[in-house]
C-alpha cells in the first residue's frame, strides 16, 4: 500500500537531486559513509575476514558498491544490490555497466549470501502508524533471513521514545532489539559511530543454523 508512495517519493527525489546522498534522502554524505563503515566493520568482525558475500537491500543508486570499490580494505567483498524501485535498479545497471549483473529488482537476495544489509533502508516511511511500519520492517527482514548464512545488519534512526516524525521512523533501541530477538534470535545493538540518533543492529544466526542453511542451499 505505502510502497508505491515510497517508490514515487524516491523517484522524484532522485530526479531532483541526482546520484548523491541527498538524492536518496540521506542528510549528508558524511552520515552515509559512516553507516557504510559501520555495517562493513560489523560484518568483518562476525565473519572473521573481509572476504564475504553481501546483499545490499534497498541499494538505491549503488553508493555502497562504489564505496567498497574505492576502499582497498573492502575490495574483496562480493557485492549484490537489490531494490524495489525499478528506476534505481535501471540506473545502477547503466552506471555500473561491468557490474550490472549484480543488481536486481526485488526485496531479498536473489542468491544465498553471507549477510544482508539494510543501510537506512527503513528510515523514511509514508504512514503515521508506528506498529504498521514496524511490522512491515520485520516482514522485509524475514524475507532475507531465509537467504543468509550469517545474519542481517541494519542501521536505523533511533530515539529514547519510539515515534514517527516528519516521515522518519525512530525506534527505541531496547524495545526494537527485543522485537528482533523474539522473531530471529541473538541481537546486539550499538549507536552508529559518528551518526547521532542512529543505531546499528546485528542479528546473527546460531552456528548450527548456519550449517543447516548451507546444507539446504547445497541440496537445491
Amino acid at each position: 500500500m505505502f510502497e508505491s508512495s515510497i517508490k514515487s517519493a524516491y523517484t522524484r527525489r532522485f530526479k531532483e537531486k541526482g546520484a548523491q546522498a541527498e538524492g536518496v534522502f540521506w542528510s549528508s554524505r558524511v552520515s552515509q559513509t559512516a553507516r557504510f563503515e559501520q555495517v562493513l566493520a560489523n560484518m568483518k568482525a562476525e565473519f572473521g575476514s573481509n572476504s564475504f558475500y553481501l546483499a545490499d537491500i534497498g541499494c538505491g543508486y549503488g553508493a555502497l558498491l562504489h564505496y567498497i570499490q574505492s576502499k582497498p580494505a573492502w575490495r574483496q567483498i562480493d557485492y549484490s544490490g537489490v531494490d524495489i524501485n525499478p528506476e534505481m535498479v535501471s540506473y545502477c545497471k547503466r552506471e555500473h555497466t561491468s557490474h550490472k549483473h549484480r543488481f536486481s529488482l526485488g526485496r531479498q537476495p536473489k542468491h544465498p549470501v553471507d549477510f544482508a544489509v539494510f543501510v537506512g533502508t527503513f528510515n523514511l516511511c509514508h504512514t503515521d502508524d508506528y506498529e504498521l511500519w514496524e511490522d512491515y520492517i520485520l516482514r522485509q527482514l524475514a524475507f532475507s533471513w531465509a537467504c543468509v548464512r550469517y545474519g542481517l545488519i541494519l542501521n536505523i534512526t533511533s530515539l529514547e521514545t519510539a515515534k514517527i516524525n516528519n516521515h522518519i521512523f525512530y525506534v527505541n533501541p531496547v524495545a526494537f532489539s527485543k522485537k528482533l530477538a523474539s522473531q530471529f534470535g541473538a541481537v546486539s545493538a550499538a549507536p552508529t559511530r559518528f551518526v547521532p540518533q542512529d543505531t546499528t543492529f546485528i542479528i546473527c544466526k546460531e552456528k548450527h543454523e548456519r550449517h543447516i542453511t548451507k546444507l539446504r542451499k547445497a541440496q537445491r
